[in-house]
This record gives structure tokens, C-alpha cells and sequence, in this order.
């Protein structure tokens, strides 16, 4: 591989038991299946590991264990070294800003400066409700501009007020400071919608080292061009955001298996979506198909991959990804990494 080149970026969400993988598990196996699955990715040479910040298993909801993000994120970062750590989904404003931001500095400081804090413009979910932090309307655009707001301030190490629709503070802080003197957020998106560029916060495009996209790869292409325009209007260099695609993966020996997989009655009630649209938003296949899906999404400017892997508990796909099918994607030039340029 050229100098002037590298290959695109491999991550793992971990399993935490959000999707009912890990039914059954009482808390301490639950535990066990995600820091072994957390070492396995550190060796295979993943560069992320990102955790959920989620309570309760979808799409149904059930008394099945799920592993809270903070707790296990804490650990993570005191003992598994090597690898970054990131957040999905902390959506505003069913988190208060100040105490995200004391979590988030203070995994970033036990983790020695790899934490990337993950927002979400998606609208509320059903465990909100139940715990009483959802608001009606506010888990939108405009409580994750007040949000990444508020983090930015408190981040600097100065007393903040904000007197926003969603964020309140008044002379608050959140010393110490993380580690890294500007802390990577990433924002979640849905590429599907004809103007998903357009839907996302004016903060979020300012202020959002990764952009993560979720959809077929004309709707990623379709979502990275539009992305880039915003940041051109704003007077700022389109190429200083990564893109990456938050997925689904399964790899499978044939596609015999992963079409009987893909039909299998509990898996479409599972999901409660049409397997095709599944299969072409998602890495399932053999080796060869996922490569080539890789490949599409590689063209469409995806830099990263952060994989949810359908098998867990068990590791076969995370294996496989990493020992079949990164090392096979062709490299891109190092001006696609920002922090590169």
C-alpha cells in the first residue's frame, strides 16, 4: 500500500444486549460476552469500539439484560488499552447536558484521550417514555444544536449559562476537562431522505468530526455530496468531516444460508422490516458480497465502517471482517481522512 494511500476504517458496536442478543444472560454473563467481544475487537485491529446509550431492548421491549453505556464504558477504558471508545446515540434531550458532559470528559480522561461522544437527531424512544425524560416534540435538530452548545462550553473549563428551549444551565461546569483538547463528537443520520444533509443541525455540520450514515449507498453518496455543500456555504473545507456507515454485518459461506437466513419467519418479525430493504441497507452475505457492498460504500465517500454484527453473542463476522475482508478493500487516498490532511 502507497504511502500516499490507507485503507478505510473498521469499528464494532458492542454487544450490550440492546437487540436481544444477549436474552437469557443473567448480568454477570452479559458482562463477560461483551469484554471478551471488546478484547477480540482490540486484537483483530479494530479501531473503535462504540456502546449504546440505551436501557431497554428493541424493537420489543423486554425484561432481557441490557449493559449501561457509562458503567461499562469506565471499565472499558481503565482495561482494555489500544483501542478508541465511542457512544451511540446519547439523543437530547433525554440526557442532561451537564452531566453528559462530566461523563463523557470523564471517560476521555480514564481512557487516556480516545473517547468520541455520539449524537442523534432521532425522535424519542419507547424507553424514554417509560422512564419519564421524554418531551413531547423537543428530540429534534434544535435540542441537539443547544446540546453540542453547551458540551463545547462546558468542555472549555468556564462557568456556562444557557437558556435554551431544551438546555438549562446557570454558572455550571464540568471540571476537569477531557483529555483531548477538542473532544471528536459524531452525529447519527438517516441518508434516506431526499435532504438528509439539510435535516442536520447548522452545529451538528460545524462542529461533528463524523457524520454517521445509515442507508443504501446511492443514499449515502446522495447525503456526503449534500453534506459537503452545507459546509462550502458555511465558509468551511467540506473534506475536514469523515463519513462513515453504521451497519448491520453478517457474513455467511454461501448465499444459500443467508437468503433461508433472511426469510426465516422470527427474523422478519424480529425486525419488523422487509428483509430486502434490510439486505440492501446492511452487510449481510459471503465474503465476497459484503467486499463488494464495502467497496460501493467506499465510492460513495464512507471512510469507516461501524458494524453491528447480526451473529452475537458469537464472533464468526467479527472474525471474518477483519481477516477476509478489510484487509481486501482497496486502499484510499489520505486526503479522504481529515485528520490526515
Amino acid at each position: 500500500m502507497s504511502s500516499e494511500t490507507r485503507r478505510p476504517r473498521w469499528s464494532a458496536v458492542a454487544p450490550q444486549g440492546t437487540n436481544l442478543e444477549l436474552a437469557g444472560l443473567d448480568g454477570a454473563g452479559a458482562w463477560r460476552t461483551l469484554t471478551d467481544t471488546a478484547a477480540l475487537a482490540r486484537a483483530c485491529g479494530y479501531d473503535t469500539l462504540w456502546l449504546e446509550d440505551r436501557t431497554d431492548t428493541l424493537p420489543r421491549r423486554e425484561l432481557q439484560p441490557v449493559t449501561e453505556c457509562w458503567t461499562a464504558l469506565g471499565a472499558l477504558a481503565a482495561t482494555v488499552p489500544d483501542i478508541g471508545l465511542g457512544l451511540l446515540s446519547a439523543i437530547p434531550p433525554h440526557r442532561n447536558a451537564l452531566l453528559l458532559a462530566k461523563q463523557a470528559a470523564g471517560v476521555d480522561i480514564i481512557s487516556g484521550g480516545r473517547f468520541t461522544l455520539g449524537l442523534s437527531t432521532s425522535p424519542k424512544l419507547p424507553e424514554q417514555a417509560a422512564a419519564g425524560t421524554a418531551r413531547p416534540g423537543a428530540g429534534t435538530g434544535p435540542a441537539v444544536a443547544e446540546t453540542i452548545g453547551a458540551l463545547r462550553a462546558l468542555w472549555s473549563g468556564a462557568r456556562t449559562t444557557v437558556d435554551g428551549d431544551t438546555v438549562t444551565l446557570t454558572g455550571a461546569h464540568a471540571v476537569p476537562v477531557p483529555a483531548q483538547p477538542r473532544l471528536p463528537m459524531a452525529i447519527r443520520a438517516d441518508a434516506a431522505h431526499p435532504d438528509a444533509a439539510g435535516l442536520l443541525p447548522e452545529a451538528a455540520v460545524r462542529e461533528c468530526a463524523v457524520v454517521q450514515w445509515q442507508g443504501e449507498p446511492a443514499d449515502v453518496a446522495r447525503a456526503v455530496a449534500g453534506f459537503g455543500l452545507r459546509r462550502e456555504k458555511l465558509g468551511l473545507e467540506p473534506g475536514r468531516t469523515r463519513h462513515a456507515l453504521l451497519a448491520e454485518c453478517r457474513v455467511f459461506e454461501d448465499q444459500v444460508s443467508r437468503d433461508r437466513w433472511l426469510s426465516t419467519p422470527h427474523v422478519v418479525a424480529f425486525w419488523s422490516h422487509h428483509p430486502d430493504l434490510l439486505a440492501r441497507r446492511s452487510l449481510y452475505g459471503t465474503v465476497e458480497q459484503v467486499l463488494e457492498l464495502a467497496s460501493r460504500y467506499a465510492a460513495a465517500g464512507v471512510t469507516e465502517f461501524v458494524l453491528w454484527f447480526r451473529d452475537y453473542p458469537g464472533t464468526e463476522s467479527l472474525r471474518r471482517v477483519a481477516e477476509e475482508i478489510a484487509p481486501r478493500l482497496p486502499a484510499l487516498p489520505r486526503s479522504a481522512f481529515p485528520e490526515e490532511v
